[in-house]
């Protein structure tokens, strides 16, 4: 149940209001996202308006404490150079995630949930490693791996960039921001450096009808990861200039779709939360031997 008039955010906490927060619910909630190109329908933020307006949600029913967003996100390389994105280099991204989560711990959290909605899950298990091998416990579950079937039932097609899984949260979360008479329809990424039957990467943007799109199923078949070689060219050099991407449906999108989306992630997350605080109660770091 929500919680009415609570503060959400660390930062409208006085220090005194955080340190006594953290005797009742030491789980920090930290938003990840980015700022990059989303078409020409939706905000340049939307990857973090996701996670901001989500783990909002969760925190209202849970207790837990909202950490400032930096709002800048881990690009991977092929998107560099592209219009309206303010990629972060990976030695920044990581000492800046990690920064914060040493802070909040030095105020007695405990535990930690970040949830990345934004294109840089390559990046994500080597914060939670390191983080790990300090002895912090975190755990950072990507958007669209919340809840797979759930995501088939609501979709018409798959999670692609601007499509219309991303075009349907945006509706929801921040309609105010989207603007669907400037909505279009993309599906051809480009071809890879190598066959397709190769990597994922080329897969997933080459249909031309949405009954053909992947399942998450048969992606998951498809390995090695398209993280694990350079193998897409950096689309500044095949894209003409200032080209804005749009990968998928974007015109199937509907706010009810992302409504529905957020309800099973937010009733995933606050799940995750209930279990942790059940099993390692205010105090106590899982990561570390109990007296």
């Amino acid at each position: 149940m929500e919680k009415e008039n609570q503060k959400l955010w660390w930062q409208e906490c006085s220090a005194a209001e955080i340190l006594e927060r953290a005797k009742a619910c030491d789980i920090a909630l930290l938003p990840l996202g980015s700022i990059e190109q989303h078409g020409y329908h939706l905000p340049t933020g939307e990857d973090s308006w996701h996670s901001i307006k989500i783990l909002e949600k969760v925190a209202r029913r849970t207790g837990a404490i909202m950490l400032p967003p930096p709002w800048y996100g881990a690009h991977p390389y092929w998107q560099m150079g592209q219009p309206a994105n303010l990629p972060l280099r990976f030695e920044t991204w990581l000492n800046l995630y990690t920064d914060i989560i040493h802070g909040a711990a030095a105020s007695d959290y405990n535990k930690f949930i970040i949830l990345n909605c934004h294109g840089q899950e390559w990046a994500v298990p080597s914060l939670v490693q390191k983080l790990g091998g300090e002895g912090h416990f975190v755990l950072a579950p990507t958007l669209w791996d919340i809840r797979k079937e759930k995501w088939a039932e609501v979709l018409d097609t798959y999670f692609l960039h601007a499509g219309e899984a991303e075009t349907s949260l945006g509706l929801h979360l921040v309609p105010h921001l989207v603007d669907m008479d400037k909505a279009k329809d993309k599906l051809n990424m480009g071809k890879g450096l190598l066959d397709d039957k190769w990597f994922i990467w080329p897969l997933v943007g080459t249909f031309e009808e949405p009954g053909s799109v992947p399942s998450h199923e048969q992606l998951k078949e498809r390995v090695p990861m398209h993280y694990t070689f350079t193998g897409a060219p950096p689309e500044r050099e095949v894209w003409p200039p200032k080209t804005l991407h749009v990968w998928g449906y974007a015109t199937k999108a509907t706010a009810e779709k992302g409504e529905k989306i957020v309800n099973f992630v937010v009733d995933w997350l606050v799940d995750l939360i209930e279990e942790i605080m059940s099993k390692y109660p205010p105090g106590v770091n899982p990561l570390k031997k109990q007296k």
